[in-house]
């Protein structure tokens, strides 16, 4: 019995049903990249180790003082802001979005720049689906190891690679001396496939992780090609590099693609074999390590021009995302203009609109705001110098480096206190300022200390700072600061009202010093017993007569 068309149908229908599972897939994609663009990201878990590996790698080999520091970063709690912000479809985005974060512009080329990039894909919405489709494809991989790739390929190169050549020329030989002793040469190719099989899976094992980071740079060629077939974006910022650097590359496209690929069907196991005599991974991988290495700055220049666009559309969703936003304008003038700001990370943010043209010291009560306003001119500052997006309708500074000193905690691993680690904060802003342009923001300075000596070393530093070209803008509970520092600081504050039902916050930034306060009152209204309030009440009312206990 023929059973020829019996299987000729069943190839047929296993065709079809893949070619339809792809479409379901490729639907799939594609309707949830249009209903999550412009939508808050879902706040999952983020393996930061590996985000930040290009970043870290860059900062190890390159030299540059306008990055914001970990404890600004920290301060400012910026992973939040990341997430908040990160829609991107690949790693190479992602981790170049969390760099690009750190590394305040100083100049207005790039920025301006990303915003061309950034306005062809928000006036071109169907090019943007089809790069995002593609980018989709290339995908995420946690330790991808390409950061590695750029700034220390040469030394991923497997040595002596004139050992892999030997053996893969002995089987050849093998299956020649077969055509003259069978026996003789059937045995050789046997011995040969054993010893290189032992040094196939040995050497593998050994550079396992640097054979996933080819697999997926094997990805990103295949993203880039489907990217370029698609359309000539020779005109688009950044394309015509990334073009340029792809096609350097584009000739590993093939040899690496199947590099760790598993697939078990008969041909797959066979091809396996062929790969492990002739050793063509390890070989493959050592011809990706070379050209990398060759073309260190071009593989450079593909992965921050791949980056450069997937950050793109990753700001265009952010940008949506937000109540509104605005991109801010740069001039030379020492100071903060600001209408309708808010910080970006707050469902429910109270905008607040002025100008900060001096060095300047917020007062009020606890719990009115001010922390919160410093920060939100903090990050948006560094929004506005990386991604050129403000969470304001207006935003006008001076190029400078963001540099805080806030969430000061004790590091009990390293034997310093609260205080010693408030002065060393402290300090490296008072390097920094020597050497940068700098826009300061410190929340309750040396509040680790008594008030006696706080008052003291933070006016003397405050009227140091005040000598610099800086701008320095800091909260405190220290109503004598406004009165010695009248002269070299404008007075901001934040007010509460009391009523019978509490206190209420209505969160808007006031000219002046703070003239209220409101730490015992809430003694009261968290229902603490009479006799501590009370006592509490003709202490602070017996300070204010007498100026003492």
């Amino acid at each position: 019995m023929d059973y020829t068309w019996f299987f000729i149908l069943i190839g047929i229908i296993v065709v079809f049903l893949l070619i339809i599972s792809h479409i379901k897939a490729t639907k799939k994609l594609k309707s949830f990249i249009i209903n999550s663009f412009g939508k808050i990201p879902n706040q999952k878990k983020y393996e930061f180790e590996s985000i930040e590996s290009y970043h870290r790698y860059k900062k190890a080999n390159t030299d540059d003082f306008n990055t914001i520091d970990s404890i600004t970063w920290d301060d400012l709690d910026m992973n939040l802001t990341f997430k908040r912000i990160n829609t991107c479809l690949t790693s190479v985005g992602e981790e170049y979005l969390y760099d690009t974060l750190h590394q305040v512009q100083m100049k207005e080329d790039i920025l301006l720049e990303r915003e061309k990039l950034i306005s062809y894909l928000e006036d071109n919405a169907d090019d943007r689906l089809k790069l995002q489709m593609s980018l989709a494809k290339a995908g995420k991989y946690n330790y991808n190891g390409i950061a590695s790739f750029i700034f220390d390929a040469e030394a991923k190169f497997l040595k002596h690679n004139f050992i892999y050549n030997i053996l893969t020329i002995i089987p050849v030989l093998c299956i020649l001396l077969a055509f003259f002793d069978t026996q003789v040469g059937i045995l050789c190719l046997i011995l040969s496939a054993i010893l290189n099989g032992f040094f196939y899976y040995g050497t593998k094992t050994k550079i396992e992780r640097e054979l996933s980071a080819i697999k997926y740079f094997s990805s990103i060629l295949q993203c880039l090609d489907k990217i370029f077939k698609t359309k000539n974006y020779e005109s688009v910022p950044f394309f015509s590099e990334l073009k340029k650097s792809y096609l350097i590359f584009k000739p590993l496209r093939t040899k690496i693609s199947d590099i760790l690929q598993k697939d078990f069907s008969d041909m797959a196991v066979f091809a396996e074999y062929i790969k492990i005599i002739f050793l063509i991974d390890i070989r493959n991988y050592n011809k990706a390590i070379r050209m990398i290495s060759k073309y260190s700055n071009e593989f450079h220049t593909l992965y921050k021009s791949m980056g450069e666009i997937d950050m793109a559309i990753c700001v265009l969703s952010f940008r949506k995302s937000l109540p509104y936003y605005c991109t801010p304008v740069f001039y030379n003038e020492n100071s903060i203009g600001f209408e309708d700001l808010y910080h970006p990370l707050l469902s429910d943010p109270v905008p607040n609109s002025g100008k900060i043209s001096n060095d300047s010291i917020i007062t009020g009560s606890n719990a009115s705001g001010k922390s919160t306003f410093i920060k939100a001119l903090a990050i948006n500052g560094i929004l506005a110098q990386t991604i050129h997006t403000c969470a304001a309708k207006e935003l006008n500074l001076r190029f400078s480096l963001m540099i805080t000193s806030m969430a000061v905690r004790d590091n009990i691993s390293e034997g310093d206190s609260y205080f010693i680690k408030e002065i060393k904060s402290l300090k490296r802003i008072l390097d920094k300022v020597q050497d940068t342009a700098c826009t300061c923001f410190v929340d309750e300075i040396l509040k680790g200390t008594n008030t006696i000596e706080r008052i003291a070393a933070s006016t003397a530093v405050l009227k140091y700072l005040h000598n610099i070209d800086c701008l320095c803008i800091t909260a405190s509970h220290d109503i004598e600061l406004t009165h010695i520092l009248n002269k070299e600081y404008d007075n901001y504050h934040f007010r509460e009202h009391i009523t019978d039902d509490g206190i209420h916050f209505d969160y808007k930034l006031k000219q002046g010093p703070s003239q209220t306060r409101n730490a015992v009152k809430l003694l009261h209204y968290m229902n603490f017993n009479s006799q501590i309030v009370d006592a509490a009440e003709t202490m602070v009312d017996k300070f204010i007569n007498t100026k003492t206990w």
